[in-house]
Order: C-alpha cells, then sequence, then structure tokens
C-alpha cells in the first residue's frame, strides 16, 4: 500500500489544496471518477455560461424596440455555439495531462471508498483496484442531480446537467422541454432554451421559483420567464411518466387541489436539487459523520469528526457554489500548511442566478432579518427606472420588468442583506459581499456597515449607482 503525506478525492476545488501542499514538497494522490475539474468545469457554471450569453443576446434584442433600435429574428448557429461550449469543458483533457506530469503528484483515475480512517480503495476506471493511505485526507466529490421517484421516469428517458452536457447535448435546440424544477439551474435552463424558440415548460414543485433567496426574487423572475413564453407550473408533482407519439407524457398532481393534469413535451430534464457523493464512499469505515441528508458534517476548519479527514464544496452541505468550495479550499490550506489561523464564515455567501432576468443575492433574507433582529431592520430600495443607466437600457415605472435593488440593514447601518434582479445583478450585488467583510476587530463599530458607500463617490450614470442610490436616497422602510 503506497502512503502519501495528503490524498484528495475529487478534482476540483479540493486541486488548490493539492497546490499547496505540493508547494510545500508534500507528497500527494489525487483520485478521480469522472472528468477531471469538477461540476463548475464540465457540467455546471462554465459550460452552462456559454450558453446563456447567447441567450442573453437575443433577449436584448428583443427589448431593443424600447430604446428605438428593432433586430431581425436572430439566427442562431446551434453548432457554433455547442462548439464553444465543447472548448471550454475540454479544458479537463488538458488537465488532466497536466496534472498527470506534476512532480509529487499521483493521480488515481477511478473511484474511492474508505477501508479505514487513513487508508482508500480505488476501483480504477480499467477494471483494477489500487490501495493507499495518507496522513490527511481531502473529501472534496462533490454532488449530483437528485433523481426523484416517478413512476415510469427510466423507461421513458430522462436529461440532467450531468448528461446533458455529456453525450446527450442535443444537435439543435428542443422544439419543447419540460423542466422539472425550480432552482437556479431549472431557471437557467428554461432561459436558455426559451431564448432560442423552444416552447418550454417550467414545473416547480413548491409555490415559487429560487426559495434559496430573498422571497421578492422568485415571484419576479417566475413573472418574467412567464412573460418571455415559459409556462410556469406551481405545486407541480410529477406523478408518473410515458413516451407516446414521439413525446413524453408528465401526469402532474396539483399539491393544493389535488387535481391531476398532463403535459408532454420532448424532452424532460430534471433539475429537483443535488444529494451529495457521500453513499459511495463508505463513511462508515472511517467513522465520519453525516446529517440526515448524507451531507458531511464539517466546522469552521472545514474539519470532520476525524481529526485528519476534511471535507469541502458541496459534500458538505453549505452552499454549493464553485466559489464557496474555492473559499473552503483557500482556508484548509492555511490550516494544513499555513498559519492555521483562518477560519470558514458562511454569513456572507454571494450567490446569482444567469436567468432573465437575472438575479444576485448575499447575507439574509428580509424574512430571516426580520426573525433574528426583529425591530432594528431596515429595508432600503430602488428601481432600475430611478437611475439614468436603467432609464437609458429602457426600464420605465409602468413596465412588469422593472427590476429592483432592496438592501437590508440593522439600524446601526451594518449590511444584513443585498438583493438584485434586473441586469448584471451579479456584478453590482459582489461589491455588498466585499462591503459584508470589511474591516476589522478595531473597526468593530463601522465594521460591515454601509459607511464606505456612503463615503464613496459612485460612477455616473452607471448601473452601481442602482443599489448605492437604494441606500443614499430611499426612504427607509422598516
Amino acid at each position: 500500500m503506497r502512503h502519501y503525506d495528503l490524498a484528495v478525492i475529487g478534482s476540483g476545488s479540493g486541486l488548490i489544496v493539492m497546490e499547496e501542499a505540493l508547494k510545500h514538497g508534500k507528497t500527494v494522490a489525487v483520485i478521480e471518477k469522472a472528468e477531471f475539474g469538477g461540476t463548475c468545469l464540465n457540467r455546471g457554471c462554465i459550460p452552462s455560461k456559454m450558453l446563456v450569453y447567447p441567450a442573453d443576446l437575443i433577449r436584448e434584442a428583443q427589448r431593443g424596440e424600447r430604446v428605438g433600435v428593432t433586430f431581425a429574428a436572430p439566427k442562431v448557429d446551434w453548432e457554433k455555439i455547442a462548439r464553444r461550449m465543447r472548448r471550454q469543458t475540454d479544458v479537463n483533457q488538458e488537465l488532466e495531462r497536466d496534472l498527470d506530469k506534476t512532480p509529487g503528484l499521483t493521480l488515481y483515475k477511478g473511484e474511492a471508498a474508505f477501508e479505514d480512517p487513513r487508508a482508500l480503495r480505488v476501483r480504477m476506471k480499467d477494471g483494477g483496484e489500487e490501495r493507499l493511505s495518507a496522513d490527511d485526507i481531502v473529501i472534496a466529490a462533490g454532488a449530483r442531480t437528485r433523481i426523484p421517484d416517478i413512476t415510469g421516469l427510466e423507461d421513458a428517458g430522462y436529461i440532467t446537467s450531468e448528461s446533458f452536457f455529456g453525450d446527450k447535448f442535443p444537435q439543435k435546440p428542443y422544439d419543447s422541454l419540460l423542466v422539472y424544477g425550480g432552482g437556479s439551474t431549472a431557471c437557467e435552463i428554461a432561459h436558455i432554451f426559451s431564448a432560442f424558440g423552444t416552447k418550454v415548460i417550467l414545473a416547480v414543485r413548491s409555490e415559487t421559483l429560487l426559495r434559496g433567496f430573498d422571497g421578492e426574487i422568485g415571484p419576479f423572475v417566475g413573472r418574467e420567464l412567464g412573460a418571455a413564453g415559459v409556462r410556469v407550473l406551481y405545486y407541480a408533482q410529477a406523478q408518473s411518466i410515458r413516451r407516446e407519439n414521439g413525446l413524453k407524457t408528465v401526469e402532474f398532481r396539483d399539491a393544493r387541489s389535488g387535481e391531476r393534469y398532463e403535459v408532454s413535451a420532448q424532452e424532460v430534464f430534471i433539475a429537483s436539487g443535488i444529494v451529495p457523493n457521500t453513499d459511495r464512499l463508505n463513511l462508515a469505515s472511517a467513522q465520519v459523520e453525516t446529517d440526515r441528508s448524507g451531507y458531511i458534517r464539517t466546522d469552521a476548519r472545514l474539519a470532520t469528526s476525524v481529526p485528519h479527514v476534511w471535507a469541502l464544496g458541496d459534500i458538505n452541505g453549505r452552499f454549493p457554489l464553485r466559489h464557496k468550495a474555492n473559499y473552503e479550499a483557500g482556508i484548509l490550506s492555511d490550516i494544513l500548511y499555513g498559519t492555521g489561523s483562518l477560519r470558514a464564515d458562511y454569513s456572507s455567501v454571494p450567490q446569482a442566478v444567469f436567468t432573465h432576468p437575472q438575479a444576485a443575492g448575499v447575507g439574509l433574507s428580509e424574512s430571516e432579518a426580520r426573525s433574528l433582529f426583529g425591530e432594528h431592520v431596515r429595508i432600503f430600495r430602488n428601481r432600475y427606472s430611478e437611475v439614468v443607466a436603467g432609464i437609458a437600457m429602457g426600464y420605465s415605472k409602468h413596465r412588469e420588468d422593472n427590476g429592483f435593488a432592496k438592501i437590508i440593514t440593522d439600524d446601526r447601518g451594518r449590511v444584513l442583506g443585498a438583493h438584485i434582479v434586473g441586469p448584471q445583478a451579479a456584478a453590482l450585488v459582489q461589491p455588498y459581499a466585499y462591503l459584508m467583510n470589511a474591516g476589522g476587530p478595531e473597526q468593530a463599530e463601522t465594521k460591515g456597515t454601509w459607511l464606505p458607500v456612503q463615503r464613496s463617490m459612485t460612477i455616473h450614470p452607471a448601473l452601481p449607482e442602482l443599489p448605492a442610490w437604494a441606500l443614499i436616497y430611499s426612504q427607509d422602510l422598516k
């Protein structure tokens, strides 16, 4: 059995820890059962954005008449779009080749499982088996799409983000597509294909989209997707699915009324959340504890219940976002090979959904803030139609698509949350993530407050005025 200083299960953000270990002269093993690079590179944020941007262009062209510019119907070169997307995902092959030549690093191309707290067994892709041990083991094995229990689903066939960005990527946009789910992936896929002319049905199991965001975001996005031609079904619980006449027909039950109805589409995209890949790791043999949903329990040091075993990324159940995983990898790198002083803080994790309209948020929602701080909560708002940059883009007070910025503070001015829906929402929210982390112990009175916004100049006319002016000029809504 070969022994290493560090073993990393998964080749996404775990590679950040690997790189730091190699810098310190450690021997490292990386085990990867699929494509190198993790979810983000192969079936998540990177390939999806190669589809989102062309879809955004189509939607913006359709809005051109508002500002006096009319475009002809767009001509979509789907093959070129697909090539550009694959050019990004093919980086995984280059990454694998580079890693294979890295001194001090050994790659194991297979699926790992614990034999005991320090030993791993790897079922190799080529059919063989390898065993190894390590002083420290980092579990960064990610998660996969949760497949709902729907009668006939396997027989009828379906796609997920794993297969869609793999061997089931379509030769052309679907004629019709049923997307089952209401989260980020579902909303982005609905936007992409509706823009390309597909008849999209978005079936949401609950009362709203994007339940992890502030309560005003989901309903707004739902209305705008509906206005763009997406048929949005709420309280839609899939009961069964069958193939007939070249289509896939899904029977739904309305969770409110109990009514049953059917919807047909060329393809069904399952985007009903994720499950961690912990069930494949034999964690019981390592005595690594998980929660009821199977996620590995970690503390602020990314430590598990076993002292030398660590976990980061989707598999620990804290925000399934690549930038969160990268952040954790930086924390863990410091703990293992640096000062050891850093700790993970999840109070200001920014997130964005690249649907149309774009939505983004950081920190507490209004309901969460009121639950924690009660009468000390202050709500500030502004709309795109209230800043010149927004007006120039064709937004007005009388249009339903007039997006907004919503900043939540306490009565001392400390930023508790920021939420934006509309153009460039992700870029506009990001400064508030910085703001919520500004200052230090010596600035306890102003740490995390919006005082720097008040003291700073904001470029005019530009969209950053939207959230800045929400704080500076709008009424404080208690």
